[in-house]
């Protein structure tokens, strides 16, 4: 393989963070804890697989992460995306920028530093009001940038990963954060592209809870990304979405918090 995948900068995520993207669904919508409810005797008999660790795992992981195109998502400057028809987000990956949007309220934050700026019906709103608007917008970005692709994370900080058979990784986050021990078990279609996602995670009482990745589109410069994912009756859709190495939506789209915060120019 031609890249390092431990060096790869995708979304750095923490346990917190893993606690969000997967409960934040649940609380989402009433209709996905109903459907659950139904299945929970059926799921409730599914176990963690064993696996084994070693050279297979990292072989079959190293597959994965190029049919997701870990080389060139490295290389974009530029990510915007639309998650379930609401939230729309241009980041800005080299500059660790962030405009969240949600009907009428903007949100234009560092997600190293956490500086932001926010409007509302373009006005700016600032005190208890600004440090509200980041602070969803910062648990929003968390948890649809990990939907849009779930693979960046597989060699995250704490990390251990087993193979199961050709098609079918399993990664557990055995420290950091204060989840650990939450598991994912990847399915692979025959291009190493993930079909379906099983959780075991903490937030969730149900073991093995499948989420499946549909539709996949490629977008220049190369990039497959699912249209279509779901759990169970709900639909979980990414559209909109689009990269670009330089500038794209991500020239000019910053300025009113480089205003505010000039050290951020640097």
């Amino acid at each position: 393989m031609s890249f390092a995948p431990n060096e790869a900068e995708p979304l750095r995520m923490n346990g917190n963070s893993r606690a969000y993207s997967i409960g934040a669904l649940v609380r989402r919508s009433w209709h996905f804890l109903a459907a659950l409810g139904l299945v929970t005797l059926v799921l409730s008999c599914q176990s963690i697989p064993d696996g084994k660790t070693g050279e297979s795992a990292e072989s079959l992981a190293n597959q994965m992460l190029a049919a997701a195109s870990l080389e060139k998502w490295n290389n974009l400057q530029c990510v915007t995306f639309r998650f379930k028809g609401a939230n729309r987000y241009v980041w800005d990956k080299k500059r660790g920028f962030v405009e969240y949007v949600h009907e009428d309220r903007r949100v234009l934050f560092s997600k190293n530093t956490f500086q932001a700026v926010a409007f509302d019906k373009g006005e700016s709103i600032t005190g208890e009001e600004l440090k509200e608007a980041l602070g969803k917008a910062n648990a929003s970005f968390i948890n649809d940038s990990f939907w849009l692709q779930p693979a960046y994370h597989i060699r995250s900080p704490g990390t251990k990963l087993y193979y199961i058979d050709d098609h079918t990784l399993r990664v557990t986050f055995s420290s950091g954060g204060v989840t650990p021990g939450d598991t994912y078990v990847f399915h692979l279609d025959d291009k190493y592209r993930i079909s379906t996602m099983e959780m075991w995670v903490s937030i969730l009482p149900i073991p093995g809870v499948d989420a499946d990745f549909s539709d996949y589109v490629d977008h220049p410069p190369g990039i497959e990304i699912a249209a279509q994912r779901s759990i169970l009756v709900m639909g979980i859709p990414i559209d909109e979405v689009a990269f670009a190495n330089a500038g794209g939506d991500c020239s000019d789209r910053f300025s009113p918090l480089i205003a505010a915060f000039p050290d951020l120019a640097q």
